[in-house]
């Protein structure tokens, strides 16, 4: 029995191969048969005695060196364009850093000169206060050395006003002893003549002295000098009159000095006596600088 059944399979595998075999024929000539239904195409040939065969091998040998050459060319120009960039990129970058170099420097330049004439111009502030300084010393030394001068001028003025008053003082006390000692008649006589010499040269004495108050000295300097003036009085004591100077002391400012205190001490002291006023209404006045004789 089991022979028999392999003898089966081999039968049935066997009709199967046949089987396989055949559908593929069929279907071979089935796809391999052209059912064509066109019109033929028909070509025409020309024909040559002799091909050039060894032209076509040439141009088939040259082409391929040809396009070596080309894209070798194609190479060698694009890598001397790469490099000319490259050179042109770096000169660019070189001037730019040249530029970015020069502008610092122009700059530390700037901040170097600022600060130079900054330093000059507080140097020279420096030097004028100096001056300033300086000359305000000057001044205010010049202004002290004035001072003093004035006060040891004014002091010394003082000194000379004062001797020549105690002098006119004592020459009044001398004229008033001589007058005591005069006999009582020729004293009499006087008296009854309206003349009384001691009075007349206390009045002298006063309307010299008012006079001399108001007399500006330092106009006058310290030299000695003499001026006289003639003045003519009204009984209250008022000018008749402007003075009349009789002798100039050559200085002109002392000349005006001594016409403007006459004229600024009205009224001047007089007697109420008119017999002592009428010998004192015309007076001869002598002065020298900074005083009367």
């Amino acid at each position: 029995m089991k022979f028999l059944k392999l003898e089966n399979n081999d039968e049935l595998q066997a009709n199967l191969f046949s089987f396989a075999i055949h559908l593929a024929l069929f279907l071979v000539m089935i796809f391999s048969v052209g059912w064509q239904t066109k019109t033929p195409y028909y070509g025409e040939v020309e024909l040559w005695d002799s091909v050039p065969v060894q032209k076509k091998i040439n141009k088939t040998q040259s082409t391929p060196k040809k396009k070596i050459k080309q894209k070798q060319n194609t190479k060698t120009k694009k890598s001397a364009e790469a490099k000319a960039k490259a050179k042109a990129k770096a000169k660019a970058k070189a001037q730019k850093e040249a530029d970015i170099k020069l502008k610092k420097k122009k700059a530390a330049e700037k901040r170097a000169a600022e600060k130079k004439a900054k330093k000059l111009k507080k140097q020279k502030a420096i030097k004028e206060l100096k001056k300033k300084v300086l000359k305000q010393e000057k001044i205010d030394k010049l202004k002290k050395e004035m001072l003093e001068k004035e006060k040891v001028e004014r002091l010394q003025q003082q000194i000379i006003e004062q001797q020549k008053i105690e002098k006119m003082q004592a020459e009044l006390r001398e004229s008033e002893l001589k007058q005591q000692k005069k006999p009582a008649l020729e004293g009499e006589n006087e008296v009854k003549g309206g003349v009384n010499t001691g009075e007349l040269n206390k009045y002298k004495l006063l309307i010299q002295q008012k006079i001399q108050q108001n007399v500006n000295q330092q106009l006058c300097g310290l030299d000695y000098v003499i001026l006289e003036f003639r003045i003519s009085l009204m009984p209250t004591g008022e000018l008749l009159g402007q003075p009349k100077m009789t002798k100039s002391s050559k200085i002109k400012s002392c000349d005006d000095a001594v016409e403007r205190a006459i004229i600024q001490s009205q009224p001047l002291p007089l007697p109420k006596d008119s017999g002592l006023f009428s010998k004192l209404k015309n007076l001869e006045l002598k002065f020298h600088p900074n005083g009367v004789e």
